[in-house]
């Protein structure tokens, strides 16, 4: 055994699982210093709201992927020794008929208990993740966490959470719209957003506009890409749009060639720059702050009795 694991295992480990509308996310991290320093991340495109958003019910096939995937995850966790596991469950979940079915079967079958929790819920953790990677301190930001079935905003003022609003919009829920009718719906949605942040800011503008969410980060990697830039934690509008661009110019298969996208993130990567673009646009944002942190970072930070400062994490 590698003498780096022997070290991870005579610590006392812990993991967070996000189930999503589009992947099942975890994370497996020890606790260094005034730090978090994360061990091992796991992903599986399960993507569940792929039958939720279409039929109310995650099919026979989902169930049993799903389930596979939670037996894989607990021979994971038993190699690294992991003491403490909270799993939590989003819009997929939350709009599925037979979603508490499928929590029970993973209970009985892992002992890993899932918690579906709503979106206000969501973005207060993800929330709590930024706050140890981006500086807050006097500042006004908006977040964004874009996510397969809905979309997060969270208004900030001097590192204090003010207001949250999640609306019914995901990039697995968009997929159902042919091109015309998706820039509408975006459209639509775009008009409660902004609603929703003139009510909170008074119609100032944001000092900080903060990105979360698969699609997201995976955008800040096209720009290294893409763009040759040096770091995947920040883009500007112009690279925005130029993404969005090229993107759209591009077919579901250049995307997995020239973008080295993962088959369930090549479509899905088009909704997620849209809105990013005509959020940026409207409120006239030079830039968005991508964080490598989300939702399962933030369920690591409740499992603690203290905050520490940070994620140790890599570009």
């Amino acid at each position: 055994m590698p003498s780096y694991l022997n070290k991870v295992l005579n610590q006392e480990t812990i993991a967070a699982i996000d189930l999503g509308s589009n992947a099942l996310r975890a994370i497996i991290v020890r606790k260094n210093g005034s730090a978090v320093e994360v061990i091992k991340n796991f992903r599986e495109p399960l993507r569940l709201g792929e039958d939720v958003f279409n039929t109310g019910f995650i099919s026979p096939e989902k169930m049993e992927l799903t389930e596979e995937a939670f037996i894989k995850l607990f021979h994971v966790f038993a190699e690294y020794n992991v003491t403490d596991t909270r799993a939590m469950a989003t819009s997929a979940m939350r709009d599925s008929r037979n979603g508490p079915a499928l929590a029970e079967r993973i209970a009985h079958t892992t002992g890993i208990e899932i918690q579906t929790i709503r979106g206000n819920e969501e973005a207060r953790l993800i929330f709590e993740a930024v706050r140890g990677q981006v500086n807050l301190k006097k500042k006004t930001a908006v977040l964004m966490d874009i996510g397969g079935g809905s979309t997060e905003l969270i208004i900030v003022k001097n590192e204090e959470l003010i207001a949250v609003e999640s609306f019914n919009v995901g990039t697995v829920r968009l997929l159902r719209y042919n091109q015309e009718d998706l820039e509408e719906v975006i459209a639509e949605q775009m008009e409660k957003m902004l609603a929703f942040i003139a009510t909170h800011l008074k119609n100032k503008k944001p000092d900080l506009f903060i990105g979360t969410g698969g699609n997201l980060r995976r955008i800040g990697k096209i720009r290294k890409k893409m763009l040759g830039k040096s770091t995947s934690q920040l883009a500007l509008f112009s690279e925005i749009s130029h993404m969005e661009e090229a993107i759209l110019s591009m077919s579901y298969v250049d995307r997995i060639r020239r973008l080295e996208l993962d088959q369930n993130r090549a479509d899905v990567i088009l909704p997620a720059i849209m809105l990013t673009h005509h959020l940026m646009e409207k409120l006239k944002l030079k830039e968005i702050h991508l964080p490598k942190v989300g939702l399962k970072e933030g369920i690591i930070l409740s499992m603690l009795p203290k905050t520490p400062k940070k994620f140790v994490l890599k570009d």
